[in-house]
């Protein structure tokens, strides 16, 4: 529908104006030429008085005012006047004499009103349309001797007089009418132009300029104070405009800086804004997730259910949530909070999927060291026992079952060890470890001498691969120990007559180069699902088969935390049945900065 058409200013001033005027011209005019008429006719009356006294006068003559040839040029001769007629008319009616017509062929006037009240008495005047001339007159009938002396003429001149008054009064109206319409054109455009400037200016101010400056030339005083409304208005804007920019700027990059993932709904539970954190999390950009419905944008039913029953309107909700895919399969807890009276809602997703993580790999690390230290432990007890029992009576069973406890005390003081290294290497961090130059060649083989023994027995080749003159910052005792850790898992988990490599190199950009040392094994392989723990604590493949060779379960979380501890890291890539390549990458030159 399109918006109705609006006058403009100057018309409501303009058009009322001439309006008015030109109804006061019409009135003054009315009245005026109303009010000569009647003063005509009066001055008209008046001088018919006069006159008829004038008449009677000389009537005195005639002792006798019946009809006579000598009355009847009396009349002739006072009646001269082309538009001047005197009649006598007699007590009957009869007309006895008339300037202007034979008496004989006149009617009788005795129904005259002029007549009637004069043979009553009275003078009379009155103004009527003759049928004898044709014309309109003004009738003075006075009573004289019985008789009545009538004067009349002829009133065209007042209206004649009317139309040239009538005719001066409209040319003078018109002039004035447009003298009028002129100055008030240009009053209307004088007042009008303060206002379009007011307007242009107010337009600018809605374009957002409000630094538009307003000129203020010739306006009247209500208008001055109006722009000056107008401009302290704008002043006010800017200023408010100007700190509520700073608080978004301040709120963006605050929001930009979260880590937790927030979006704001509206009373439709449409997004209205994401940060960042949201934006990575749900994988879109916020300009496309703006304005779309929640579930377009988290992919999960459980989220938008909870958002729906949250409603923008309750108390302040909390839940952990588990994502698809999409998301990562993360974990998160949601929590939501009303927004003002409109009924909007803010959702907080904080990915607690590192949390959940950590309170799984503790739970296992409790369950696990319980049960590492449990088998040891209760094999111990369960040996002493049998000795208390009689078996000290056997030698030889009483050996061997010294034998089997002295095992199982060194793999308890092994996983004791172990953890303790953990847990010292967690507590010193990279800051504490000394480090010096190295040369990496020579710890390459000394970790090699390490492993020989036990790569002998199982017919392994070792083999190593390092520049002579290769030297890095580091801590030798850890980085051996790490090495060291992998290599024996590899001679350990790899089939009789295996080769094992281990090798080092220089990567990276030269400002910033890393030593990556890798040791390459000829083993089983390590599934997929399995690679990303492997690293923790107590964690086995085949928890059978690594503690039946010895394994405390803690070397791989050991060579994690040493790579940690020079600010690098671990990795493996290993594919079932191909065998599996362990790397550690750390800065050549000690420095770098600490991985996760």
């Amino acid at each position: 529908m399109s918006p109705p058409r609006r006058r403009k200013v100057w018309s409501y001033l303009f058009f009322p104006t001439g309006a008015v005027l030109l109804l006061a011209i019409l009135a003054f005019a009315t009245v005026s030429v109303f009010a000569l008429r009647r003063t005509a006719y009066r001055q008209t009356e008046e001088n018919l008085r006069q006159f008829s006294y004038a008449v009677t006068h000389f009537l005195d003559a005639y002792p006798v005012l019946t009809h006579s040839e000598e009355l009847q040029r009396f009349c002739a001769n006072f009646g001269a006047e082309p538009d001047f007629r005197i009649t006598i008319i007699g007590p009957d009616g009869i007309v006895e004499a008339d300037s202007n017509a034979e008496p004989s062929e006149m009617e009788n006037h005795l129904n005259r009103p002029e007549v009637h009240d004069a043979l009553q008495g009275r003078e009379s005047s009155i103004i009527r349309y003759s049928t004898t001339l044709g014309k309109r007159l003004v009738y003075f009938a006075n009573p004289y001797r019985g008789y009545v002396v009538r004067l009349a003429v002829a009133v065209d001149y007042v209206d004649t007089d009317s139309r040239e008054i009538m005719l001066v009064i409209a040319v003078a109206a018109a002039l004035i009418m447009l003298l009028a319409l002129i100055v008030s054109s240009v009053v209307s455009m004088r007042l009008v132009d303060p206002l379009r400037r007011l307007a242009v200016t107010a337009a600018e101010y809605a374009r957002g300029r409000l630094d538009a400056t307003l000129d203020q030339t010739g306006y009247p005083e209500e208008f001055a104070r109006l722009a000056d409304a107008y401009s302290a208005m704008a002043e006010s804007l800017r200023e408010k405009i100007d700190a509520l920019d700073g608080q978004n700027r301040e709120t963006g990059a605050i929001l930009a800086s979260m880590n937790e993932a927030l979006v704001v709904l509206d009373s439709r539970n449409a997004v209205v804004r994401v940060n960042a954190s949201a934006e990575l999390l749900f994988a879109m950009p916020a300009p496309e997730a703006r304005g779309k419905p929640l579930i377009q944008l988290v992919r999960n039913t459980e989220i938008v259910d909870f958002a729906a029953a949250s409603d923008g309107r309750g108390s302040e909700r909390m839940v952990e949530l588990k994502t698809g895919e999409r998301e990562g399969n993360r974990w998160l807890l949601v929590r939501s909070s009303p927004i003002g009276s409109g009924g909007g809602t803010l959702l907080v997703f904080h990915d607690i999927t590192r949390l959940k993580r950590l309170e799984r790999i503790r739970k296992d690390f409790v369950a696990n060291v319980s049960h590492e230290l449990k088998t040891p432990v209760t094999s111990i007890q369960g040996f002493i026992e049998t000795l208390r029992e009689g078996a000290l009576e056997d030698p030889e069973a009483a050996r061997r079952f010294l034998d089997i406890m002295a095992q199982q005390s060194s793999r308890l003081t092994d996983i004791i060890e172990d953890l303790l290294t953990i847990s010292r290497l967690e507590q010193e961090g990279d800051n504490d470890i000394a480090k010096e130059k190295t040369n990496v060649a020579t710890l390459i083989r000394d970790v090699i001498n390490l492993c020989e023994d036990g790569a002998r027995k199982k017919g392994t080749t070792l083999e190593y691969e390092c520049p002579g003159e290769l030297e890095c910052t580091l801590n030798a005792g850890l980085m051996e120990q790490a090495l060291a850790n992998l290599a024996q898992n590899a001679v350990k988990y790899s089939p009789d007559g295996a080769r094992v490599r281990i090798s080092a190199r220089i990567e990276g950009p030269e400002r910033a180069p890393n030593l990556v040392c890798t040791v390459t094994d000829d083993g089983p392989g390590i599934p997929e699902r399995y690679q990303e723990r492997i690293f923790e604590r107590f964690y086995r493949i085949d928890k059978g088969r690594s503690r039946d060779q010895g394994g405390t379960g803690l070397g791989l979380s050991i060579v994690r935390h040493i790579a940690l501890a020079h600010r690098g890291t671990v990795s493996v890539s290993s594919a079932e049945g191909r065998g599996s390549v362990f790397s550690i990458s750390i800065p050549a030159d000690g420095g770098g900065s600490a991985a996760e």
